[in-house]
């Protein structure tokens, strides 16, 4: 069995990005060194008032008074990005790569957040952003909501948001991605705004209770005194007659909750923990095939479900947008003035959430 390298045990390397510079920046640790980087102070202050602060500021960073050399450990800051950071702001153009991962993007963007510089990346974000518009599963798609947030790409956000408040569960009280793999949202530093979990359950909540109203009102329709089949005139078919279409729909359609989950489905969607697309998975082609009495056909709820689900699946992008807050759209309006990155409406994701008919 390999072991683990203790990273204070591996060697310091210092990379020049300014030979002259007076300040030399740790990062956090790699697999290959310590990195430390030879930077102008200078340089860092023009860019970055959190830098501006931190190292000419009364605070422990400050340049040293006893003419030793500047030090300054920044042991949670990753090399790769720090370094991408610090060949932009000193003007190394041709050092800053093409290309970006969407796992060093959203590093790089965690560290731009820090240090509030994200308008840096402003001549690369579009090219950068691309690999975070692809289809994505579990932790890279939160990644790329996240990369979407700070460089204000609003289309690709929504888009996101939509994808993974339909795919997240609730276990144990708390909200789990499931795409692929579970991931726990709740042990997600970044993602987007500070209320980000409190959106995706209220647009999981609503989806929900649309998805399951017209299934409440056609269970309650069905128990009444007067019996919701209207097959033929009273002469032709007695009430009897139609109370004994209504049991049947009715002991059909508990019969395939049984068969699909064991029990009956909550009328309460707080009672409901599968996610959005786990539940549309079942429910919908279990209601196209509700059986019903021969001559009956008419009662057959198989054509309305079928709209359901469509217009329902169609009415997502529309119920993510009112849980969206004057806020959001103002932050994220912010950072397209400093990335360049237009709203664009054509970059939008489209998803097909569950099958539709």
């Amino acid at each position: 069995m390999g072991t683990t390298m203790d990273p204070s045990t591996l060697p310091y390397k210092v990379y020049d990005i300014d030979p002259d510079g007076d300040l030399l920046l740790g990062t956090k640790p790699d697999h290959e060194a310590r990195w430390r980087f030879r930077v102008c102070s200078a340089t860092l202050r023009r860019h970055s008032p959190v830098w501006k602060t931190m190292l000419f500021g009364p605070w422990k960073e400050a340049k040293p008074t006893d003419d030793s050399e500047w030090v300054v450990e920044l042991p949670e800051d990753p090399a790769f990005e720090m370094q991408t950071t610090f060949h932009i702001i000193h003007g190394l153009f041709d050092k800053v790569p093409e290309t970006m991962s969407i796992n060093n993007l959203f590093n790089l963007l965690i560290v731009l957040n820090k240090y509030d510089m994200t308008r840096i990346v402003k001549p690369w974000c579009t090219q950068w952003v691309l690999p975070a518009e692809q289809p994505l599963a579990a932790v890279h798609a939160l990644r790329s909501m996240y990369i979407a947030w700070e460089l204000g790409h609003e289309s690709l956000f929504t888009s996101r948001l939509a994808e993974i408040a339909m795919k997240t569960e609730i276990e144990g009280g708390a909200l789990v991605f499931n795409d692929f793999q579970d991931v726990n949202l709740e042990a997600q530093d970044y993602l987007g705004p500070s209320d980000i979990l409190d959106i995706i359950r209220e647009i999981r909540k609503a989806v929900i209770e649309k998805m399951i109203a017209p299934l409440t009102a056609d269970l309650e329709a069905r128990v009444k005194t007067t019996p919701c089949c209207t097959f033929g005139n009273s002469w032709e078919k007695p009430e009897r007659d139609r109370s004994l279409c209504d049991a049947a729909v009715l002991g059909s359609i508990y019969r395939g909750m049984i068969k699909q989950k064991g029990s009956i489905l909550p009328r309460e969607s707080s009672c409901i923990t599968e996610s959005v697309v786990q539940m549309a998975s079942w429910l919908f082609p279990m209601m196209e095939d509700i059986q019903t009495p021969q001559y009956h056909r008419q009662c057959s709820l198989k054509d309305k479900y079928q709209k359901h689900s469509t217009t329902l699946h169609g009415s997502i992008p529309e119920i993510v947008q009112k849980f969206l807050k004057p806020s959001h759209k103002e932050y994220m309006a912010s950072q397209r003035s400093k990335t360049g990155v237009a709203s664009q409406p054509g970059t939008q994701i489209t998803q097909r959430y569950w099958k539709l008919t």
